[in-house]
């Protein structure tokens, strides 16, 4: 049937390499939102139950205020909270299975930020 998912997410094949381009495009997008600029590049492993996400971050571009700070708001950050969410949502939508645990780890020297998020099982019908 035309337009259904596939029962068994993460195999090789075709929807593996479809879903991992879509999740790439989706947190691609999501980190322009809260960081302001596209990430230089994304790349998703997707292994069963887990997927993990590698953005590179673009260097920072400077922004001063008329103080010379930074306009740093809290909410518009990639280590917020706000980002987790929309991160986790953007995920659960592709693969159509809930998020169940996200660990973040990001490398502000080496301007890399590695998302893991594992999945619940798959519902099973009797």
């Amino acid at each position: 049937m035309p337009g259904t998912q596939a029962d068994s997410f993460g195999s090789a094949g075709a929807d593996a390499n479809t879903s991992s381009e879509e999740i790439a495009q989706s947190l691609g997008s999501v980190w322009q939102r809260f960081s302001g600029q596209r990430p230089s590049s994304t790349t998703v492993e997707i292994d069963k139950d887990v997927i993990r996400c590698v953005i590179e971050e673009k260097a920072p571009e400077a922004r001063a205020d008329e103080n010379g700070e930074s306009p740093a708001d809290a909410d518009l950050s990639p280590d917020s909270r706000r980002f987790d969410y929309n991160a986790t949502a953007a995920v659960t939508r592709v693969t159509g299975r809930r998020v169940i645990a996200f660990i973040r780890k990001r490398d502000k020297t080496t301007q890399t930020s590695t998302q893991t998020f594992i999945l619940d099982q798959p519902r099973t019908r009797f």
